[in-house]
């Protein structure tokens, strides 16, 4: 095989496998393979002709940055190496209202059960334990969770 053929071979080897370092983690070794491939590839040049290292060099320079940036743009396009979606404020929607009153069906250590209205929502406390049957109130819906306290009702009849 004429040593021109094994040259290009190599570089070209040598260009895919640092493209794959891209998009596979194989921690160096892609990398590693690449320099070997250029470097033999260097090495062959210099057997047959030490003053096309200098020609070689400089096509390298050139094409293997311009191939690089090609290539990322067009993954870039294809939406491939990253996530395009973001998430909104508006994943979570409590099921209760802040300030909305029930009562723990479960020992709340610090998470449980309560009951609001006719719903069951898995809640929890603010840290505190909150005993089964005791009297609670939200106190934030953030976190995808709903956060409550005990709540002591307080009665102005003046019974």
């Amino acid at each position: 095989m004429d040593i021109f053929i094994i040259v290009v071979i190599l570089q070209i080897a040598g260009t895919l496998a640092i493209l794959a370092e891209l998009l596979i983690p194989s921690l160096g070794f892609l990398t590693l393979a690449a320099l070997g491939f250029f470097g033999y590839s260097y090495y062959l040049v210099f057997l047959h002709s030490p003053a096309a290292i200098i020609f070689l060099i400089i096509i390298n320079l050139i094409s293997i940055p311009a191939t690089l940036i090609f290539v990322v743009k067009k993954l870039k396009k294809s939406k491939t190496m990253s996530l395009s979606d973001t998430i909104d404020g508006a994943g979570f929607i409590a099921p209760v209202n802040i300030g909305e009153t029930g009562i723990a069906i479960t020992d709340l250590r610090p998470a449980g059960t309560a009951r609001f209205g006719e719903k069951n929502i898995d809640v929890y406390s603010e840290g505190a334990y909150i005993l089964k049957g005791e009297n609670i109130k939200v106190i934030s819906t953030e976190n995808a969770g709903v956060k409550v306290a005990a709540y002591k009702p307080t009665d102005f009849s003046g019974k």
